[in-house]
């Protein structure tokens, strides 16, 4: 049975490729934690990470990453519900 990739791998592998033939300043993103953003821009595999989906529910993701923090989790049922919920709802380390 063939094993499934998994998105992180996809996005790695893909900008591995991508890297060996464009020179330019390349961002990538899907999965990323701190530390597998910050191995992949050690290893040259890109030079930034975005973060989406894991901002929307960390409003404060960089302080968190700065502190170590736990995460708070996305609840992915209110996205695009054109209320509070989901987006301006979730709780901060202050």
């Amino acid at each position: 049975m063939a094993s499934v990739a998994k998105p992180l791998d996809l996005v790695l592998e893909t900008a591995k490729h991508f890297r060996s033939i464009y020179n330019g300043t390349l961002m990538i993103n899907k999965g990323f934690n701190a530390q597998t953003a910050n191995d992949a821009i050690e290893d040259d595999i890109a030079d930034l990470i975005s973060f989406g989906e894991l901002y929307i529910g960390n409003p404060d993701l960089v302080e968190r990453f700065a502190q170590n923090a736990p995460l708070n989790h996305n609840d992915r049922a209110t996205y695009y519900t054109g209320g509070a919920a989901g987006y301006t709802d979730y709780k901060t380390l202050k």
